[in-house]
């Protein structure tokens, strides 16, 4: 049995099995890891800079419209903004339906968040009559399809608003902790 394993025929087909199936196995699962990876990452970072981005333009123009100052321009950049992240949206919806399409709870989630955020944009062109209905209407949205909760109990307008846009910031974190926690598919 000594003889046979320092043979060098054994050493050959030893040293070629090595570089020639398992090595490059277990480079491949390395550079798959280090693909997924830079998936998460990169999915996490869309999902931050497009709701961040969006949600300071409608603070934004929330600032400007309760002091009765926003300017054409103004309304022309919100306006702008708002067509951005819908592009930006659809596009990471289409990215999380690719790499979780195991887990489509990932991308219905986006979808449902993302028309959440939509509607939060919408408030601030829904006349004074309608505000509170729409407000509430979004806030039973958010705490009934989103792995986030928000109270609405007795409150000024304002601290809804600011309510509505704090639970808005926690789903973000929910999806993104979700992206993290799940690998995604790359075949």
């Amino acid at each position: 049995m000594e003889n046979l394993l320092n043979h060098p025929l054994t050493l050959l087909v030893a040293g070629a099995f090595l570089t020639g199936i398992v090595i490059p196995l277990i480079t491949r699962n390395w550079q798959l890891r280090q693909k997924a990876l830079e998936i998460q990452t990169a999915l996490v970072s869309d999902i931050g800079q497009a709701v961040v981005e969006f949600l300071m333009s409608v603070q934004f123009v929330h600032m400007k419209r309760s002091r009765g100052n926003l300017s054409q321009d103004e309304q022309s950049l919100f306006d702008q903004s708002y067509k951005d992240w819908e592009v930006k949206s659809a596009v990471i919806g289409t990215k999380l339906q690719a790499y979780y399409h195991r887990n489509a709870e990932i991308p219905k989630t986006w979808t449902t968040f993302s028309t959440s955020l939509t509607n939060f944009y919408a408030l601030e062109g829904t006349c004074e009559s309608h505000l509170d209905v729409n407000m509430s209407a979004l806030a039973h949205q958010i705490s009934g399809t989103l792995p986030c909760q928000i109270a609405m109990t007795e409150a000024s307008r304002e601290e809804r608003w600011g309510r509505l846009r704090e639970a808005i910031l926690q789903c973000k974190s929910e999806i993104i902790r979700a992206v993290l926690l799940n690998k995604p598919s790359l075949s």
